[in-house]
């Protein structure tokens, strides 16, 4: 099996070929599959190292792999061109798994199955099919409920190996301070109508405002004073959870417990988190609770851009490799690689 990296030149190759108008009419997909492309090389030499983390412990592409919230579909279709037998891509956003399934047929590289959906699609969809690896970039740190997700992953295989990049490095000071506030813009200001306009009713409205249309919608009894303060309690939870808590509060006047963290924030109406900040730690606990060990990789900045970005983005990467868990604090993204406990392939 030859390293994934060098289908990277040949792959470029293919992408070089695609119009984008044709691959979907959506705006934010549009933009987002227009800066992956402009950036191609950058994106997929993070594609060619999360696939060597995956298939650390095999010397065959004959495995099921699954590209969790696959965006564009991108990392699926380059997995499926570095010849993986099987792969399945599954996004939440019906918009982007089209655009994805356009560029697929726009490529000529048909992949095994598309799932709309979360966890409870995934589990129905992989009753009787095969699954060894699930895959994803820039998407662990947006789901709403990680231990239901490796739940759901530990039900369809509990050998699955797991392996997700997050660029919310929660002990990287100058990004952490970045995303806390983008995290409390979406939570006190406005949120990315840009994002949500299709898939949501409330997009651009901050979410402690969604939160307290939520509370009034569901029990308009309540003074202002008290859907003020369980929105603000509610920070982190989406709409049927948020109900619970107002249940909860008239039934019994208990008050919902804080989330521990100043900022992170979710969209209460998909769930979305906001580049959701979790330690190392908490990423280990997690792994751990689902009989996972979990390997952290410090990822690298984009090497491929010309001039003095590229000379910086050199010297930074080679301060990374250098320093090994000490450069946690430089590195722009991590990677997560989730190793059973005990495997039997």
């Amino acid at each position: 099996m030859q390293p994934f990296k060098n289908f990277i030149p040949g792959f470029v190759n293919i992408l070089n070929t695609v119009r984008v108008k044709d691959v979907t009419n959506d705006a934010y997909a549009q933009a987002y599959l227009q800066t992956l492309l402009q950036h191609k090389l950058h994106y997929l030499h993070i594609y060619a190292v999360v696939l060597e983390k995956a298939f650390a412990a095999r010397n065959t592409t004959n495995v099921a792999l699954l590209d969790f919230g696959t965006g564009n579909g991108l990392l699926a279709l380059f997995a499926k061109f570095c010849g993986v037998k099987k792969v399945y891509a599954s996004d939440v956003s019906n918009s982007f798994l089209q655009a994805a399934q356009q560029l697929s047929t726009q490529l000529n590289l048909p992949i095994e199955g598309w799932i709309l959906g979360n966890e409870e699609q995934l589990f129905t969809y992989f009753s009787n099919k095969e699954l060894n690896m699930v895959i994803g970039t820039d998407v662990i740190e947006h789901v709403y409920n990680l231990d239901m997700l490796f739940n759901t992953f530990n039900s369809i295989n509990r050998n699955i190996i797991t392996v997700f990049t997050t660029a919310s490095v929660a002990e990287n000071p100058t990004k952490s301070k970045q995303l806390k506030q983008l995290q409390l813009k979406d939570e006190l200001e406005d949120s990315n109508a840009f994002q949500m306009a299709v898939e949501n009713e409330f997009a651009g409205v901050c979410f402690l405002e969604v939160r307290k249309k939520i509370i009034q919608q569901y029990n308009n009894n309540l003074s202002n004073d008290i859907v003020m303060l369980l929105a603000k309690k509610t920070r982190g939870l989406k709409k049927d959870d948020i109900e619970k808590t107002v249940d909860d509060y008239i039934q019994k006047n208990i008050l919902p417990v804080e989330i521990n963290h100043p900022t992170n924030t979710c969209d209460p109406i998909t769930g979305s988190w906001t580049e959701r900040l979790l330690t190392i730690q908490e990423y280990k606990k997690l792994h751990l609770r689902h009989d996972k060990i979990l390997l952290v990789h410090n990822g690298f900045y984009n090497s491929s851009e010309k001039g003095l970005k590229n000379m910086i983005a050199g010297i930074l990467n080679l301060i990374i490799s250098i320093a090994g868990s000490l450069a946690i604090v430089i590195t722009p993204f991590i990677i997560l690689e989730g190793i059973p406990k005990k495997s039997t392939f």
